[in-house]
């Protein structure tokens, strides 16, 4: 079609309808493309399907005999302890960015930054889109800090109560107090203050009080009246009474080595209410069985006898023991009438000498 056509010369500008080369394209200027929605991005994408670089939704360039290649003019990487893992890119490969630490993050874990290994770490805390958890504690110290809702767990600084706040006020044992979270309250325990040291305290209608009893770590001491036990007792160790002691019921003695005795006299059978027989057992082989030397209430005289069992009340002599009367006179009939049995001594004051038999 005849129409005018525009000679390009150097240093001239050009407009052509299409442009195809069969060898490379250099470019010292700018490639600009004019496309037919001004108003869309100018992205140039590649398709290596078709092997077309397009402009995103119209216009196209078509590189056929040759290749077109896009560079960048410089590279592009992380900043140092920006949250990213390390990488660079340059424009000839394709590069993957993570933020660092990512991959060993917890799902509801808050996450929180970790200087020295340069990486988001899980934090303590974590968060199911309806409560936050802390797997230790959470410690507000913001001066302005609240929390909503009900709070469960221990509590430490200032507290200012509302209006729905119950009061707490003393029980049995507690010094009288009242306590609404708007003002600073003591709690004692009653009879706290006047108690002494290493005392053993007791309750006196409504407040402790000191006891009698002192106990020092090592020892337990009574200081006024005495002790009244009512159950069985027993000491392990050494027991020194340095008063009087007064056994009401039956004394018993085990492991004795030297029995030592200050009294001048030994009662036994101080429960007596009639004659009996009794007397002293020495054991011999046997448990609880010996030598007696004993009582014998039926005639009135002290007798022997082996095998006796110490728990029995009665025993049969083996033999008696003779006993002498020293007369005033030289008749032995002047003797007491208990003496007048089997192998008994008289010795008159006229030194003759008389046996009954």
């Amino acid at each position: 079609m005849a129409n005018w056509k525009k000679v390009i010369v150097s240093g001239s500008n050009a407009e052509l309808n299409s442009l195809k080369l069969s060898d490379s394209l250099q470019v010292t200027g700018s490639v600009a493309a004019i496309l037919p929605n001004a108003t869309l991005p100018n992205i140039v994408s590649y398709d290596p399907t078709t092997g077309v670089f397009s402009y995103q939704t119209t216009g196209s360039l078509l590189a056929t005999t040759a290749s077109l290649a896009l560079r960048t003019t410089g590279s592009l990487s992380q900043v140092a302890g920006g949250g990213l893992t390390p990488f660079t890119f340059d424009g000839s490969q394709d590069i993957q960015i993570e933020v660092s630490g990512a991959a060993q993050l917890s799902d509801n874990a808050i996450t929180k930054w970790d200087d020295t290994a340069n990486k988001f770490v899980n934090s303590s805390l974590t968060d199911n889109g309806t409560v936050i958890t802390g797997t230790t504690s959470i410690q507000l110290t913001g001066a302005n800090s609240s929390l909503t809702g009900s709070f469960t767990g221990s509590f430490a600084g200032s507290f200012e109560g509302v209006t729905n706040l119950p009061d707490l006020t003393q029980g049995t044992g507690i010094v009288a107090f009242t306590y609404d979270g708007a003002t600073t309250a003591t709690v004692a325990v009653s009879g706290a203050a006047t108690l002494s040291t290493d005392n053993v305290m007791k309750w006196s209608g409504n407040a402790f009080v000191d006891s009698n009893i002192s106990d020092n770590g090592t020892q337990v001491s009574i200081s006024q009246g005495g002790i009244n036990v009512t159950g069985d007792s027993i000491f392990n160790d050494n027991l020194v009474i340095s008063g009087d002691l007064t056994v009401a019921g039956t004394a018993s003695f085990q492991n004795t080595t030297n029995l030592q005795v200050a009294d001048r006299f030994i009662l036994l059978a101080s429960g007596s209410n009639a004659p009996g027989d009794g007397g002293l057992v020495v054991q011999q082989s046997t448990q609880d069985v010996g030598e007696v030397f004993a009582f014998d209430s039926g005639v009135t005289r002290w007798a022997l006898t082996g095998s006796f069992n110490a728990a029995s009340s009665s025993f049969t002599p083996d033999a008696f023991m003779a006993a002498v009367v020293e007369g005033g006179s030289g008749d032995p009939a002047s003797a007491p009438g208990r003496y007048a049995a089997k192998g008994n001594l008289f010795i008159g004051n006229d030194e003759s000498i008389w046996i009954w038999s």
